[in-house]
C-alpha cells in the first residue's frame, strides 16, 4: 500500500515538471528575463516556444487614420526596437483601422521590415499605379528613424494603402533589398533607387502590365508573374536576373517591345529563363541576321532553364539560345510539367548549327522522368557543341546521380545500352559538392 502511494506521488511530481510554466509568465517579465543575455539559439527558442517572438502589439487607429498617423505609429515602432535586445519590445505590430484597413508590421534581425496589408474581401480590386522612390534623401542630413531599414518587404499593398507606404519609405535612406509581392490591382510599377538599392524582387502581382526600374547599384533582379512590359534604365552593375514569366500577359506579343529588356540583361553573369519566353519573344529577336552575328551573352556563366518538357523541338530551342552563351560554365535544367507549354506543341523549323561551349563544366537536370531522355540530351550536347560536361540528375529527396559514359566494349550488364545511343552509360550516386547550387526551381 505504501509503495502504491509513493508511485502516485512520483507520477504527480513528473506531471508538474512537464507542465509549461514559462509561457504563463507575464510578457513583460518574460522579456526582462530573456533580454539579460544576447539573443542566441537558447533565448530565441524560449521566445518561439512561448509565442513571445510572434506575439503582436495591437494598436487601434482612429476613424480618420491618415498618412501622418501611419508614419507616427510606424516611426514609434522603429524607435522602440533594440537590435541588440530584440525581445525587449514587441517585434510585431498590428494596426486596426476603420473601413476594414488592417496593417501588420514586423521587424526581424539584420534590419528587415515587413509591412503587410491583408487583402480582406476584394472581389474586384481597384487598379492603381505605384511610384516608389528610395534612398534619395540628402545623406548629410540625419534620418528621422534611428533604426536603419536594409530590407523592406511590402505585401498586399492596394490602392488604399500605396500612398501611406510611399510617403513612409521616402524617408528611408539605406534600403538595400526591396521585395514587393501579391499586390492585387497593381497595374504599373515604377521603382527608382538612386543609391544603395542592390536587390529588387517583384512577385505574384497578377494585374501588373508594366515595370520601370532605374537603380544605379542594382545587381539582383527577380520577377515572378505573367509577362509584362519592362524598362530597365541605368543598371550598370546588374549581375543576377531571374525572369520567372509564368506565361504571356497579353493576347498579342509585340517582339520589338522587349528588345530593350534583352539588351539590359546581356551582361549578366546569372540568368533564369523559361523556354517559352525564348521561343515566343527573345528567339525571334535573336534570329535577325544582325543579332546572329553580333549579339552575345559574353559574361553569362550560369543559366537556369525552366521548361515544360525537353522533347526534340524544346532541345533545339535551348541549343539555339546556348549559341549566344559562349562563356557558360554551369547549366541547370528544370522540367516543370504544369508550366506554360503552348509553344511546346510547335516544332522548331530550323536545324541548330554547331557552336562552342568550351567553358561548360556541369549540367544539372531535374524533373526528367526517363533516364534515356538525360542520355539523349547529353549525346546531342556533345554532337552540337563538341563538349562533354559532367551531367548530374537531381532527384528530390534522394542523392543526385552522375551520368558516366562507358565505352561499349567495357560496359557491364548493369550499364544502359541501346542502339540509338553511341555509348553505354551508367548512373552513379554522388555526394553534394561545391558545384551544386540552390535555386527556387530546384531542391
Amino acid at each position: 500500500m505504501e509503495q502504491g502511494s509513493n508511485r502516485i506521488i512520483v507520477d504527480h511530481t513528473r506531471s508538474e515538471i512537464h507542465e509549461d510554466y514559462i509561457s504563463k509568465l507575464p510578457d513583460e517579465l518574460l522579456r526582462q528575463i530573456l533580454t539579460i543575455y544576447p539573443l542566441d539559439s537558447g533565448s530565441k527558442a524560449v521566445a518561439l516556444f512561448t509565442g513571445l517572438w510572434n506575439r503582436p502589439y495591437i494598436k487601434h487607429g482612429g476613424a480618420t487614420f491618415n498618412i501622418q498617423d501611419f508614419e507616427s505609429v510606424i516611426g514609434d515602432f522603429l524607435v522602440g526596437f533594440d537590435e541588440n535586445n530584440p525581445l525587449k519590445m514587441p517585434r510585431k505590430l498590428e494596426i486596426h483601422c476603420s473601413k476594414g484597413l488592417f496593417i501588420t508590421a514586423s521587424l526581424e534581425l539584420n534590419r528587415k521590415l515587413h509591412l503587410d496589408f491583408p487583402k480582406g474581401i476584394q472581389e474586384f480590386p481597384r487598379q492603381f499605379g505605384w511610384e516608389i522612390v528610395l534612398n534619395t534623401m540628402d545623406l548629410a542630413h540625419s534620418s528621422p528613424y534611428p533604426f536603419s531599414v536594409k530590407t523592406l518587404k511590402l505585401t498586399s499593398v492596394n490602392y488604399l494603402s500605396c500612398e501611406l507606404v510611399s510617403s513612409l519609405i521616402n524617408k528611408f535612406r539605406y534600403v538595400e533589398t526591396l521585395i514587393i509581392e501579391k499586390c492585387d490591382g497593381l497595374r504599373s510599377l515604377r521603382v527608382e533607387g538612386l543609391a544603395k538599392l542592390t536587390s529588387l524582387s517583384v512577385l505574384d502581382c497578377v494585374d501588373l502590365k508594366s515595370v520601370y526600374v532605374e537603380a544605379l547599384e542594382l545587381d539582383y533582379l527577380r520577377y515572378s508573374g505573367f509577362l509584362c512590359w519592362f524598362s530597365l534604365e541605368n543598371l550598370l552593375y546588374l549581375k543576377d536576373v531571374k525572369l520567372d514569366f509564368k506565361g504571356p500577359g497579353f493576347n498579342h506579343l509585340v517582339h520589338d517591345l522587349y528588345n530593350p529588356l534583352l539588351r539590359a540583361i546581356r551582361d549578366v553573369s546569372v540568368l533564369t529563363l523559361h523556354g517559352w519566353m525564348f521561343k515566343e519573344v527573345f528567339g525571334p529577336l535573336l534570329s535577325s541576321k544582325h543579332n546572329e552575328q553580333h549579339f552575345n551573352f559574353s559574361k553569362l556563366e550560369e543559366l537556369w532553364w525552366i521548361d515544360s518538357c525537353m522533347e526534340d523541338h524544346n532541345m533545339k530551342s535551348l541549343f539555339h539560345f546556348l549559341k549566344f552563351c559562349t562563356s557558360l560554365k554551369r547549366l541547370f535544367i528544370s522540367i516543370v510539367t504544369q508550366s506554360y507549354s503552348k509553344s511546346c506543341e510547335r516544332e522548331c523549323s530550323t536545324e541548330v548549327q554547331k557552336g562552342r561551349l568550351r567553358k561548360l563544366k556541369v549540367v544539372k537536370m531535374e524533373g526528367f522522368e526517363k533516364e534515356e531522355d538525360i542520355i539523349l540530351f547529353k549525346e546531342h550536347l556533345m554532337e552540337v557543341f563538341n563538349v562533354e560536361p559532367r551531367v548530374v540528375e537531381v532527384r528530390k529527396g534522394r542523392h543526385d546521380r552522375c551520368l558516366l559514359r562507358i565505352p561499349k566494349h567495357q560496359a557491364s550488364a548493369k550499364a544502359t545500352k541501346s542502339i540509338k545511343f553511341k555509348f553505354s552509360y551508367r548512373f552513379v550516386e554522388e555526394v553534394e559538392d561545391s558545384l551544386s547550387s540552390k535555386h527556387p526551381h530546384m531542391p
